[in-house]
């Protein structure tokens, strides 16, 4: 009896540990690609993601449905472990999630951040009108965040940094 368990702790370990490399290497593979394909997802963009978990997966998954359970159990406290230490640490999310990076500045385009990005300036003007934004030139900052969506602060916010603040940061919003 006692070699079965230990049988069964290894299978389930095996498995544990392969679930976890499959889940590094996805990360890694999302950081490499870069904030777009988190944000300003195309269809070829989506049709690449999903083709990359599930080529990941069916090389890491052994038969069964105890090894399912545990490849799912294990991701998903891989993905909740890994999200509670980028909330604790900026350092962690900076590597795994990146910064976030100015496109716009005083209504003229970064170029440089665009190529950095992957973003063509057409995919830039249509992430701003969806802002209501005419144009780069009508937004005093746009930024891709590190989420891969672009914020922007037009010319007419307010200059005392409160439409970059979070909520309940300035002086008139604390009780």
């Amino acid at each position: 009896m006692a070699g079965v368990s230990a049988a069964l702790a290894r299978d389930v370990a095996i498995q544990a540990g392969l679930a976890l490399c499959w889940y590094a290497a996805l990360v890694l593979l999302m950081r490499l690609a870069g904030k777009r394909l988190a944000g300003q997802t195309t269809t070829f963009d989506l049709v690449v993601l999903i083709s990359l978990g599930v080529v990941l997966q069916q090389t890491v998954l052994r038969e069964g449905a105890r090894n399912a359970l545990v490849f799912v159990v294990a991701a998903f406290a891989a993905h909740r472990g890994l999200a509670a230490l980028c909330a604790r640490s900026w350092r962690v999310r900076r590597l795994v999630r990146g910064a976030p990076r100015a496109l716009v500045v005083d209504g003229r385009v970064c170029d440089d951040a665009l190529e950095d990005e992957n973003l063509s300036l057409d995919e830039l003007c249509a992430g701003l009108r969806k802002l209501g934004h005419e144009g780069p030139r009508a937004v005093r900052l746009a930024t891709l965040e590190e989420t891969g969506h672009i914020s922007a602060i037009p010319f007419d916010a307010p200059a005392d940094g409160s439409a970059v603040r979070p909520a309940g940061t300035l002086p008139s919003e604390r009780s």
